[in-house]
């Protein structure tokens, strides 16, 4: 996970032009189209837990919900508190969610930014999937963001992300490998500011599943599966609905 990194994450990301914003409002279109925020004993205002929130960018700007943010890294939700006071956060695995300990059920649950990646096996992937329908209230929606299928990704390639603001300079490049079915990702960062140049590691080991294992894992949690092909950006949705 980014355990080294909270204090840039955002500005990678807004370097590599992540639109926060119209995903935020991409999202709020595509639950309001399923017909979940109309159903008899949905709360007003509609109860969304954010799985893995990180730094909070989704969750601020869905103010229209009544917003729980999770996270495993507390670093991430120091940052997302700043970002969003008043809203609730706790620290939590994914796999092992307190529903009722966090407020729910919940009418919305999700998890976006291709977190669910981090569950490296079958077994996690079903533990998450089955911990985050535990959330949801009868009738309610999950909403999940894949990373990359097996066979995806370029091996060998290089890639690199630059952050040039007048108080910071930042550059993160990585080789992808890959073992197995996983992912394996060995970031670099250089760093220079006021305090001067320094170096930072970072690793990140994550699972790459195709469309039918994750739908697999939704529908094994006792959820009816879709799968939006297009997303927040461009890598699919999966999206699971509870009965009642």
């Amino acid at each position: 996970m980014f355990t080294k990194s909270q204090d840039w994450y955002d500005l990678i990301y807004d370097a590599q032009g992540k639109d926060y914003a119209v995903e935020a409002a991409t999202l709020r279109q595509l639950v309001r189209s399923s017909g979940v925020l109309d159903r008899p004993g949905c709360g007003r205002p509609p109860k969304l837990l954010d799985v893995a929130c990180g730094t909070g960018r989704h969750l601020a700007l869905l103010d229209d919900f009544e917003r729980v943010g999770v996270d495993l890294d507390p670093g991430m939700l120091v940052r997302a508190a700043e970002r969003c006071p008043g809203v609730t956060l706790a620290e939590g695995d994914m796999r092992t969610l307190d529903s009722a300990g966090l407020g729910g059920p919940f009418d919305v649950v999700t998890c976006l930014f291709s977190a669910i990646a981090y569950m490296v096996d079958q077994r996690a992937l079903r533990e998450a999937m089955t911990s985050m329908a535990r959330c949801l209230a009868p009738g309610g929606m999950l909403v999940v963001e894949p990373f990359l299928e097996p066979g995806v990704v370029e091996l060998g390639r290089p890639w690199a992300t630059f952050v040039d603001r007048p108080d910071i300079k930042i550059a993160r490049m990585d080789v992808p490998r890959v073992e197995g079915r996983c992912l394996l990702l060995e970031f670099e960062y250089l760093i220079a500011d006021a305090a001067g140049v320094r170096h930072v590691p970072e690793s990140h080991r994550i699972g790459l599943f195709t469309i039918e294992e994750i739908g697999a894992a939704i529908r094994a949690a006792g959820l009816a599966w879709d799968f939006e092909p297009r997303g927040l950006t461009g890598r699919g949705l999966h999206l699971g609905r509870r009965g009642g």
